[in-house]
């Protein structure tokens, strides 16, 4: 069986002992490891020391209290958004359970969809996040994924997304899912693809077999495989791998329920550690899906926490030198959530 190398050295730096600031000003050793990700060769630095969660969870009640217009919510909904051109969805707007699919009216690609969980509730909070609300509005989404096909071949490069709070990005506090189709897709969705088929062997494949019951392997949820990446781009990252799927339009309503359970979980965890924001991201292989070596990778963040003058998660290193600083490992994070999936 091909094996993962996977690339890690322990730094050491010299740092100042704030223990004898006042007496001696004596210096001290402490260590951080850098790794590198096998498939894409991000970087991320996993430091020690004190850690970023929050000690407590912010009051988010004057945030996310209704205002006098939403447009997500069942009072103006109707009239507030848009239904799908019949040659599109012939029913205009997409519904499963409490969740329903109109068009995007902001075009983050030639075809946007936004998937709003619950029209009757203005805001669902992490724990609330149920397997049945969130699988719900993936299945949603899916279908359009699917109409958008017939409608429009060449948008062979699909996705699913989610924004949570204002500093996930989100621009609306009604808990929603966005998805984007188009012939172009997006830098890390390409970069997996392109760097899949270029591996000498079915990198997902092995990476699953590798690091199935080891220190990083939450657990799975049907054919869903959830694990933390040995190198995160982000805080408390989980990844789901679906099995057998590189695209969006090869899911199935059980795919949706296996990654609508496996989430609720992940954001059930998110809850207990006093978080509040996340993002998604659930990346389709592209024209050559079929014909791949990839599987579809849903990548799941903890973002800064809603409060005010919050600090934000995102420094040069991230944003500027696509560098990861990762206060708490991914070994860490697996053995925590584990639980949640036993």
């Amino acid at each position: 069986m091909p094996t993962i190398t996977f690339e890690e050295e322990e730094l050491k730096a010299s740092v100042p002992n704030l223990a004898t600031a006042a007496t001696g000003k004596e210096w001290t050793t402490t260590t951080l490891r850098w790794r590198r990700d096998p498939l894409t060769g991000h970087i991320a630095r996993i430091l020690t020391g004190v850690k970023l969660q929050p000690p407590n969870r912010p009051d988010l009640r004057e945030l996310t209290a209704k205002p006098p217009f939403c447009p997500f919510c069942a009072d103006v909904f109707e009239q507030a958004t848009f239904p799908f051109p019949a040659s599109l969805i012939s029913e205009g707007r997409i519904r499963r359970g409490q969740a329903v699919v109109v068009p995007n009216v902001l075009a983050y690609a030639v075809h946007s969809a936004v998937g709003i969980y619950d029209t009757e509730r203005h805001f669902v909070d992490l724990d609330q996040l149920t397997p049945g609300l969130v699988g719900d509005a993936l299945a949603a989404l899916i279908v359009h994924g699917h109409a958008v096909r017939r409608f429009d071949p060449s948008a062979t490069w699909s996705s699913i997304n989610a924004n949570q709070l204002p500093p996930s990005g989100s621009s609306l506090v009604h808990p929603h899912m966005q998805s984007a189709h188009d012939g172009y897709g997006c830098t890390t969705q390409r970069n997996l693809v392109e760097r899949s088929a270029q591996w000498p062997h079915h990198y997902w494949e092995t990476l699953l077999e590798q690091e199935k019951s080891g220190p990083r392997w939450v657990g799975t949820t049907g054919r869903v495989a959830w694990l933390t990446p040995f190198a995160p781009s982000g805080f408390y990252e989980v990844w789901g791998v679906v099995e057998g799927a590189a695209d969006i339009v090869d899911l199935t309503d059980n795919d949706a329920a296996a990654l609508g359970e496996g989430l609720s979980r992940i954001f059930g965890a998110y809850f207990d550690w006093n978080l509040t924001s996340f993002n998604f991201s659930l990346g389709g292989g592209g024209p050559e899906a079929s014909q791949s070596r990839y599987f579809l990778l849903m990548k799941v963040v903890s973002r800064a926490n809603a409060e005010p003058m919050y600090r934000s998660d995102v420094t040069y290193f991230e944003r500027l030198q696509d560098t990861a600083l990762i206060d708490v490992a991914p070994e860490e994070v697996a053995e925590t959530l584990r639980q949640k999936f036993q």
